[in-house]
């Protein structure tokens, strides 16, 4: 299982494209694909793919108000609307037949996509994790013709090119981050949908559990459910705000939720690069939220926030990069083009 992609409901898709492609630049997107008519039984929605190094950004527009996402694009304008995870036939089967046992509400059926040869099934937002979660597989097999819900689906795909450039140093899209208020209600919820235990994140380089003062008024305890190692991860996030009158509180109050919010998306960035990175996106019009990159002394990163205001309702964070070992932090110096120590001592020589 991956985060294979993050994604974004908006009203107009083209303009959407632009943003995003400004802000982790076309050099960083490896294929464009442009699709019209994508149907799921609930939704049909136009919209991109932007098919990325680690995860995908899908940004659609629905056709219809009565589906989830136009209910959600109604209710909530744009933003965030669901993460697709990524699996192999066998474990989708199962995932499917597991949540359905707990009388979750996953769809009625799973959905073969028929031109994208992939199988598909939702966990709706009514279910105790509050928020959409769609499931998909590429088929190595029939499913049987009773299994599945079969669509010739999407009217058209194709993949573009864009005339315009916008080059940024390496960014990767990895990480969504998501909000609750009840911490062990939550992670049970979120064990039991992925099949695995999150890893406590309160260091991040040894892992040991405590709580995060992010010096925006939240005091929390982060865990993440992590996919993969090394420069591969992906991975979600899962903070409990420790202090009632956290940003984060206020967040799930606004959204109505009482459990768990999609909050913002996280991306890595080249560390040598990374202030002419926010240099780049605050002359290209965004509107930052901070006045400078800031240095976390916690886990010896740059990192800064970009508005939703400019990025279609969505919050996004930039963190200096850095790999994963087993879940721990280790900074990742393929790609940078300034080292003054050798990069091959360990994280802590300084202590």
């Amino acid at each position: 299982m991956k985060l294979g992609s993050i994604n974004v409901v908006v009203k107009d898709p083209d303009e959407a494209l632009t943003t995003f492609l400004k802000v982790f630049g076309t050099n960083n997107v490896r294929q464009i694909i442009k699709i019209k008519g994508l149907s799921d039984t609930v939704d049909t929605v136009d919209g991109y793919y932007l098919m990325m190094k680690l995860t995908n950004l899908g940004i659609f527009t629905p056709l219809n108000s009565t589906g989830r996402m136009g209910e959600f694009l109604k209710e909530h304008g744009e933003g965030i609307h669901h993460i697709e995870l990524h699996m192999g036939q066998d474990e989708f089967e199962h995932t499917y037949s597991k949540l359905k046992s707990f009388g979750w509400p996953v769809s009625e059926k799973p959905i073969f996509i028929a031109r994208f040869t992939e199988a598909i099934f939702w966990l709706e937002e009514s279910g105790p994790q509050q928020v959409p979660v769609k499931f998909a597989t590429t088929a190595c097999r029939g499913f049987g013709e009773e299994a599945v819900v079969n669509l010739d689906t999407p009217k058209s795909c194709e993949i573009i090119n864009v005339t315009e450039e916008y080059l940024r140093p390496r960014v990767e899209l990895n990480t969504i981050v998501t909000v609750t208020s009840d911490f062990e209600k939550g992670q049970q919820i979120w064990t039991s949908m992925i099949g695995q235990a999150p890893i406590e994140i309160g260091d991040q380089h040894t892992l040991i559990r405590d709580k995060v003062v992010d010096g925006r008024g939240n005091i929390f305890v982060p865990v993440a459910y992590i996919f993969g190692d090394g420069a591969e991860v992906t991975r979600i996030n899962y903070y409990i705000a420790i202090n009632p009158g956290a940003p984060i509180i206020k967040h799930l109050t606004r959204r109505g939720k009482g459990v768990s919010s999609y909050h913002n998306i996280t991306s890595f960035v080249t560390r040598d690069k990374f202030h002419l990175y926010w240099k780049q996106l605050e002359e290209a019009g965004f509107a930052m939220v901070d006045p400078k990159p800031y240095l976390m002394k916690a886990t010896h990163n740059y990192f800064f926030f970009v508005h939703p205001i400019s990025t279609h309702g969505v919050l996004m964070e930039f963190v200096s990069i850095f790999t994963r070992e087993r879940g721990a932090m280790r900074f990742d110096h393929s790609d940078s083009e300034i080292i003054m120590v050798p990069p091959d001592l360990p994280w802590n020589y300084l202590y």
